[in-house]
């Protein structure tokens, strides 16, 4: 996985979830997180000033601790140029809770990076899910195949700016060459680049990148009951072209 291209919102379980906080801090220029930096170094001893941890106090995280945070959240970073709010067991959270997270989800501060840490997306509402970049755990990390999606993931987009029958062409290639491991990989790439375009200031651009964003997040739910990658990469084409 890429993060030097973070995303503003992110569904992920522990060791992912926990990278990706430090990754939001990290000083370093590329490799991030280095590990190195003191940023990296005061998160792994769980003392940066700017990365939150919002825990269920008692059953459940309530709908005050949630407001309590969208609050915080449009405050500056202390020492870093991110603030980072990690709300574990995401599940946890009541209805209640995840509507006002909602907002914050719609409209976030460009300095704020949200991770909902969870084993258990799917207890998440579907409006929170479609807002998050979901990343799955992989049993057996492969290097090569990552690398393969994400790589893909550009094509994606500059189909995804060309003509109808670049962006078909694509998607066939997708389906027969990616293993489904590396497809979901793919959505995760190409919906968290989708997220970080929509900040483009050309109305006509966010529009576009809107669209996708919206249909890659539903091709990542279909992933998540184990619909067939030719049937994903099938409706991708469909909602695009």
């Amino acid at each position: 996985m890429n993060i030097n291209k973070l995303s503003h919102a992110y569904i992920a379980a522990g060791a992912q979830a926990d990278q990706i906080a430090m990754a939001a801090v990290c000083d370093s220029l590329d490799n991030k997180p280095c590990g190195t930096c003191p940023h990296c170094g005061k998160v792994s001893r769980r003392i940066h000033p700017d990365i939150a941890e919002v825990a269920p106090t008692g059953r459940e995280i309530t709908v005050g601790q949630v407001r309590e945070a969208r609050r915080d959240a449009y405050i500056m970073p202390n020492e870093a140029a991110r603030k980072v709010y990690i709300i574990s067991p995401a599940d946890t959270m009541n209805t209640s809770a995840q509507n006002a997270l909602l907002k914050v989800l719609e409209d976030p501060p460009p300095h704020a990076v949200l991770i909902l840490k969870t084993d258990s997306p799917q207890a998440l509402l579907p409006t929170v899910r479609s807002r998050c970049v979901t990343l799955r755990s992989v049993p057996e990390f492969n290097e090569a195949e990552n690398s393969e999606a994400e790589a893909m993931a550009d094509d994606f987009f500059e189909a995804l700016e060309g003509s109808d029958i670049a962006l078909v062409q694509i998607m066939f290639k997708l389906e027969k060459e990616l293993t489904k491991e590396a497809f979901a990989e793919f959505l995760t790439y190409a919906r968290s680049r989708a997220a970080a375009a929509l900040r483009n200031p050309d109305l006509s651009a966010q529009a576009r990148y809107s669209r996708a964003e919206r249909v890659l997040a539903r091709a990542e739910e279909f992933c998540d009951f184990n619909v067939g990658t030719g049937h994903i990469a099938g409706l991708i084409c469909a909602e695009l072209i």
